[in-house]
């Protein structure tokens, strides 16, 4: 019940924020003109202060001694590359090649993944996360990049490719918070604020556009991506790193810290890239929210089947 609770209490804010959304568009408070508007000022402005966070608070000290960082960085890059083989196979259309990508590696492990294991395994389990979340989170961020640039457009050579990487704004924040981590400088508590302050507005303002352009028809569309994409994201890829990990003899803790890094849902950032950079934005907020609503389920049962096989 304990988990439930936890799993229950991660995803009611993002409901809030969706059912806001659609509450405003159907009020006619916002247009949809509007909201896409507002969509790319948060890829823009906000999201760009996150990456810088995220890169400027990385202590690369914490990778000393500890394997299960390691471990989580290459399933994770090893998720990547096998879903980038396999996914143009199945999806034929660029626009939504980049979204299934995204979909069945990125996870909302900051909102998730850290309260998660800090209700099953305290404090430590809460520090364990956020160094692994430190690392993740800007791979999440700088690969998302990558790949939906690389489908964006049809022809495109490897110079402008590489250029227009370079010229995305989430890339910008990442490289000037690699600076200033790499650099003596420390940022003042007068800039530290605000950026915090930014940083906690992105995802909700993502949410809320999302619950404004969402459209339900929509979905039945695309049943076949979202099914076997969430399937892979929320059972399958968290099935094959507990086996994983259990083989290797991981510690309970261990494991259950970077089994919440690949087992809670698709990251909502994932929606306003995908807009702003010329991607299928619908599959990508579908994704987004339906991944949410069933992560209730599938954390609780995850929970439950690890501690009777005794993992945590």
């Amino acid at each position: 019940m304990e988990s439930l609770i936890v799993a229950f209490n991660a995803v009611v804010p993002f409901i809030v924020y969706l059912l806001l959304g659609m509450i405003s568009k159907r009020l006619k408070a916002v247009r949809e003109p509007f909201l896409k508007e507002l969509n790319g000022a948060a890829f823009k402005v906000f999201f760009p202060f996150i990456m810088f966070n995220n890169l400027y608070d990385v202590d690369f000290s914490a990778l000393k001694g500890a394997g299960y960082v390691i471990f989580a960085i290459v399933s994770t890059l090893a998720v990547i590359i096998l879903a980038f083989i396999a996914v143009p196979f199945f999806v034929k259309e660029n626009p939504r090649r980049g979204v299934v990508i995204q979909a069945i590696y990125r996870s909302n492990s900051v909102l998730y993944a850290i309260p998660l294991a800090t209700s099953v395994l305290g404090q430590e389990g809460a520090a364990m996360a956020s160094i692994v979340v430190a690392f993740l989170v800007p791979m999440y961020n700088i690969v998302s990049v990558l790949i939906l640039e690389y489908y964006s457009q049809s022809s495109v050579t490897a110079g402008k490719l590489i250029l227009n990487i370079l010229k995305n704004p989430l890339i910008i924040g990442a490289i000037t918070g690699a600076i200033f981590n790499l650099s003596p400088l420390t940022m003042p508590e007068c800039l530290a604020g605000p950026i915090s302050v930014l940083c906690s507005m992105a995802t909700p303002l993502a949410l809320f556009v999302l619950g404004g352009t969402l459209r339900f028809s929509d979905i039945r569309k695309n049943r076949v991506p979202l099914t076997v994409g969430i399937a892979l994201k929320l059972i399958v890829i968290p099935g094959i790193i507990v086996f994983i990990m259990s083989m290797m003899r991981m510690g309970p803790s261990e494991l259950f810290v970077v089994f919440c890094m690949f087992a809670t849902p698709v990251a909502a950032a994932s929606y306003p890239m995908a807009q702003s950079m010329g991607a299928d934005a619908d599959l990508a907020g579908e994704y987004v929210m339906i991944s949410t609503l069933l992560s209730i389920l599938t954390i609780f049962v995850w929970i439950l089947i690890l501690r009777n096989i005794g993992s945590i």
